[in-house]
Formats: C-alpha cells, structure tokens, sequence
C-alpha cells in the first residue's frame, strides 16, 4: 500500500515518462533503471497504472550490483535490469515504482517507460 503523507518528499508525488523505447513485434529490449537497492531503494511494475500490459511481456532479470563506495551516504548506483518482449503492434505505458519503506511509512515515486511497438517488417 502506497502512503503518501504531508511529509512525503516531492520527488514521490511525480508521475514522469523516463524513457521512450521503439521496437517490433517479436522483438525484444532491455531497460536499465538505476536504483540503490543496498540502502532499501527498489523497483517494481505497477500493473495498476501501467497500460498495455497485453502487448508486452515483461521480466525482471535482477540487479547489476554497483561497488560499494567510500562513504555510506555517496553508493554507486546499481541497475536492474528488465527485459520487455513486444507482443503485439500499439503502445505500452510501463508504470514503475521506486520505493522505500522508511519509518513504516512507504515512499515512491512512479516512472513511466513508454515503449513504442511496430508490426513486424513485411516480408518479400
């Protein structure tokens, strides 16, 4: 369950597009979403307000793990790594959250990956 109160910060009550990706049916592509997993900071898709869930199939490979930096509040950036196989032709509105629980409170911020998906070339 998503809180957002008065003290929520103001990156968490944005909705943004982050990236805007064109394939083919049948193809497939890989998103990259930077995150901080080793301090509580996660990704996940939101199917509530993701649309076009039905042309695309989505999977989470996991995280590419960043070194640890030298101080605790400065860490390299991780990245999760996501594949998205186009299904079908039309547009597909990807809502991920980023989220941390902090205070028994939960705080997130959605982003939209828009992925454009064309037919399949014509063959000759």
């Amino acid at each position: 369950m998503l809180v957002l109160g008065p003290g929520a910060p103001a990156w968490a009550k944005k909705t943004r597009i982050i990236q805007t990706l064109e394939t083919r049916t049948g193809e497939i592509v890989f998103l990259k979403l930077p995150g901080n997993p080793s301090v509580g900071y996660k990704w996940r898709l939101n199917k509530d307000l993701s649309k076009g869930l039905d042309l695309v199939k989505v999977d989470e490979i996991g995280w590419f793990m960043a070194q640890k930096g030298r101080s605790m509040f400065f860490q390299e950036q991780s990245m999760l790594n996501v594949a998205v196989r186009a299904l079908s032709a039309g547009q597909a509105d990807l809502a991920f959250d980023y989220y941390r629980r902090m205070g028994g409170r939960t705080y997130t911020r959605t982003s939209i990956v828009r992925v454009v998906i064309k037919p399949p070339p014509a063959t000759q």
